[in-house]
């Protein structure tokens, strides 16, 4: 669970250090567990609060999740499933 929100910080800050000037809203495809889980939050209030940035959340279905990133709807992906991660 902490790897995974490192991971999560690590990659909204790659985000946010290339796209801080460009818009104020960033979009976060994830599934409907990770949501469900209440990481997203937990976590990104303290990041808006931080960075002026907010994070809307997509939460869907794996598949779902990966083809909205793949159609460049959305900045970040974050799912759990290995093979389909790797295929992406």
């Amino acid at each position: 669970m902490w790897l995974r929100l490192a991971a999560v910080i690590i990659a909204l800050s790659v985000v946010v250090a290339s796209r801080a000037d460009a818009e104020e809203t960033i979009v976060l495809a994830s599934t409907t567990s990770v949501e469900n889980s209440g990481l997203p939050a937990r976590i990104l209030p303290e990041f808006t609060k931080q960075t002026g940035i907010s994070v809307r959340v997509l939460a869907q279905g794996t598949g779902q999740a990966l083809a909205t990133a793949a159609r460049g709807d959305a900045d970040l992906v974050l799912v759990h499933e290995p093979e389909a991660e790797r295929q992406f």
